[in-house]
């Protein structure tokens, strides 16, 4: 069962690493800033419920709960905050995409891995 669920996790990945950044370059003429809030809010709605339902479900005993994602998505959200703020006056819509898609992937993957490998994250508590 691991190995399906870091495959799950895996194109989890690969997908939302995708749809992410299309979303910004996309909304980006509404404004970087309103660009990145429609793209985290959106993506990271979606992620949930793709790791709730889908990647890590409760039927193979994972739990996954709103407070507890919202944890792991903290330092992907601050790091496309801080990378639109300094760079969005200096290149353009492609390159601050790439740039900010880059940090993400690399940002999320290992606060990700060290947030649902904590107690009572990845698998049920006992009660």
């Amino acid at each position: 069962m691991a190995k399906h669920t870091f495959t799950r996790y895996g194109l989890s990945g690969v997908v939302f690493t995708l749809l992410g950044p299309g979303i910004f370059w996309l909304a980006y003429p509404a404004g970087p800033f309103l660009a990145l809030a429609i793209a985290e809010a959106s993506c990271h709605s979606l992620r949930y419920l793709s790791f709730r339902h889908l990647v890590f479900p409760q039927s193979h005993g994972f739990r996954v709960s709103v407070p507890r994602y919202i944890v792991s998505a903290i330092p992907t959200t601050l790091s496309g905050i801080v990378v639109v703020a300094m760079f969005k006056n200096v290149v353009g819509r492609t390159t601050l995409t790439l740039i900010g898609a880059l940090l993400s992937v690399s940002v999320g993957f290992l606060w990700s891995r060290f947030v649902y490998k904590q107690p009572g994250i990845s698998r049920q508590d006992p009660e």
